[in-house]
């Protein structure tokens, strides 16, 4: 049979409260220094700030990728104009030639001359069927009149080509561009927070206050001139 001393069991429980407290103090401890350490090392860093976004827009090369994105992009336009009209003039001329079909096969004095006219080809075609250059006449005729259609297709066809490539262009032409220019940017940044002596500069929308004479805007301006 085990007897336990109350005494001995509270004397037990108060040095694992006292070791607990101590171990937890001493966690408190070091999150405090780390603080204090981390405070420190901000408290000694100058700290500056920059407007990106009015860099940005007064940056002179980024006018000129602009200016020369427009460029290329009125010429795309150009290429795909002229494909559009050569579409137009085709779907025209077949539209046209449909209309005159219909019309002529719905008109009683349209079908009696062309039942004379086709009895005339017909004698005609008889009296000439023994010709060579009557039959490649033909054959090219019913050739010019097949490929139209075919014609028209490929150039849809071109069309919605030449829209997806020049999308792709203008996007990685872009994309090059802003690469560019923000690089630019960034390397002006650097240099004049290093001849300030500033070891962090922050975007001015990231900022709550700053003082005057930490806004490295103007400078970083005239050093992309």
């Amino acid at each position: 049979m085990v007897f336990y001393n109350r005494r001995h069991l509270l004397v037990e429980s108060g040095k694992k409260g006292a070791i607990f407290l101590t171990a937890f103090k001493f966690i408190c401890l070091c999150f405090l220094c780390s603080g204090l350490v981390r405070a420190e090392l901000i408290s000694t860093q100058k700290i500056a700030f920059v407007d990106i976004e009015e860099i940005y827009s007064r940056f002179q090369m980024k006018e000129l990728a602009e200016r020369e994105l427009e460029i290329r992009k009125d010429k795309y336009v150009a290429d795909i104009a002229a494909i559009d009209s050569k579409i137009r003039q085709l779907e025209t001329s077949i539209a046209l030639e449909e209309e005159k079909t219909v019309s002529l096969s719905t008109s009683p004095a349209a079908d009696a001359e062309t039942s004379t006219a086709t009895v005339k080809a017909e004698e005609k075609t008889v009296s000439l069927s023994t010709s060579p250059a009557a039959d490649a006449e033909t054959s090219t005729a019913t050739v010019k009149a097949d490929t139209r259609p075919d014609e028209l297709k490929a150039l849809k066809q071109q069309k919605e080509l030449l829209s997806a490539e020049t999308r792709e262009s203008l996007k990685n032409i872009k994309s090059e561009y802003m690469t560019q220019i923000m690089g630019k940017i960034y390397d002006a940044v650097a240099e004049a927070a290093d001849e300030g002596g500033y070891g962090l500069v922050i975007d001015k929308s990231n900022a709550v206050y700053g003082i005057p004479s930490t806004d490295l805007t103007e400078t970083v301006l005239k050093k992309l001139k």
